[in-house]
């Protein structure tokens, strides 16, 4: 019972299921599962989480990435997802930035 308690409330805390270490050290919010997902089959999270860039950075990187680095497609709609969370999250002012 005391399990059960436990699990309903992490659930009812990280917004349906988010642990808080599932992600590695990118800051849990909308737009963090495409991000942890797309950025560490090639990298660590904590590359990311390090940088401090604006949103036309962060789609820069990503042309660089992909033309450069065989990066796969992201979808247009995922990857808009995912550069308003780095935009958002890691942007130049680093409020997550992980020490």
């Amino acid at each position: 019972m005391l399990r059960l308690a436990l699990t309903l409330s992490a659930l009812v805390a990280f917004g349906g299921g988010a642990r808080a270490d599932e992600f590695g050290v990118l800051k849990v919010a909308p737009g963090v599962e495409e991000t942890f997902y797309n950025c560490t089959a090639c990298h660590s999270e904590r590359l990311v989480a390090q940088q401090g860039m604006t949103r036309e950075h962060w789609a820069d990187l990503m042309v660089w990435m992909r033309e450069e680095q065989g990066m796969h497609e992201i979808p247009p709609d995922e990857l808009d997802t995912i550069l308003d969370y780095l935009a958002e999250h890691y942007g130049e002012d680093r409020p997550n930035f992980p020490y």
